[in-house]
């Protein structure tokens, strides 16, 4: 009986692995459960048969594996893929909602009767979008409201497509006039389709886009 009980223990005690990643402030995770950054040591039982790692940090392609209890390595080292998106977008806090400009006054005018014409701020605003974007897809001035299509960009390394498109509606009150203007970055599967359950909003914008806030910030506003 003291045979069969080791014999037991044995086959369904756990092993030490140690796992180590590239960059060294990567954070571990065994198992959804945070362990470590950069170093940590893993157990692997053969009752659950394998644990699952996912390893990740900023900058870098997450990266989800598993080891098994049949795998008899004591330490396993992994380096991370560098995500060319991240290389090339930067973080804004105004992505994905609306911001308000108050338009100066130079860009429209008030008849006697209290009607507006607003040309030459609307004007303005197709200047701006046409710096950033190759085409306008909604013009409906009268209505008072202006969107691009989505661009896409591709990063084969980070297996991941991201898109953006800009949205602005008027607002017009009394004698003051001011756009609300979206920048929109979601970020999807490269695999995926391009239907909009395949994305996801992300707090980065490309670089070479993210000039466009500030743009129409100092030509519309005050």
């Amino acid at each position: 009986m003291i045979v069969l009980v080791s014999s037991i223990n044995s086959t369904l005690c756990a092993r030490e692995v140690k796992v180590s990643v590239t960059p060294s402030d990567a954070k571990i995770y065994v198992d959804g459960n945070y362990y470590a950054d950069g170093v940590a040591t893993v157990n692997v039982s053969k009752k659950s048969e394998f644990v699952v790692i996912k390893l990740e940090s900023p900058g870098y392609v997450t990266m989800e594996t598993k080891i098994y209890a049949s795998d008899k390595r004591k330490a396993i080292s992994y380096t991370l893929r560098r995500d060319g998106f991240f290389d090339v977008s930067v973080a804004s806090g105004l992505v994905n909602k609306y911001f308000n400009v108050k338009v100066s006054k130079d860009l429209y005018t008030i008849d006697e009767n209290g009607k507006m014409d607003l040309s030459l701020a609307w004007k303005m605003i197709h200047q701006v979008i046409l710096n950033y974007f190759d085409e306008i897809q909604t013009t409906d001035v009268a209505s008072g409201f202006v969107q691009t299509p989505w661009h896409y960009a591709t990063f084969p390394e980070a297996e991941k497509q991201v898109r953006t498109r800009v949205s602005v509606k008027q607002n017009a009150f009394g004698d003051e006039l001011s756009f609300q203007i979206k920048v929109s970055s979601e970020a999807g599967s490269m695999y995926a389709s391009r239907r909009d359950e395949s994305f996801q909003e992300i707090d980065r914008i490309l670089k070479d886009l993210e000039p466009i806030i500030s743009e129409f910030q100092t030509r519309l506003g005050k």
